[in-house]
């Protein structure tokens, strides 16, 4: 597949830095909050890394389906792109 005809580099790079950007915050936002959350039950209970090593737990498990999700998204609008191109081509 030939990217010079999907895009220009304009709105690739524009692309490239909405998926950074959403990649960072649905890593560190799970992890701040479910982190945050075990670490502050950790301290109210006195039980050391117990709940904050579940809050870590929690927050991967949560990157990776919002990454899943999104990642399929994307694929989806990829496909529907490449036929809507093939179908004027064949025209």
């Amino acid at each position: 597949m030939d990217f010079k005809k999907i895009a220009d580099s304009k709105s690739i790079r524009e692309m490239m830095v909405a998926v950074f950007y959403y990649a960072s915050s649905s890593i560190f936002g799970p992890l701040l909050v479910f982190g945050g959350l075990g670490y502050l039950i950790d301290n109210f209970f006195d039980t050391n890394p117990t709940f904050l090593i579940v809050g870590v737990f929690v927050a991967f498990v949560t990157t990776n389906i919002l990454l899943y999700k999104k990642v399929v998204k994307i694929n989806k609008l990829i496909d529907e792109k490449g036929k809507k191109k093939e179908l004027k081509e064949q025209k």
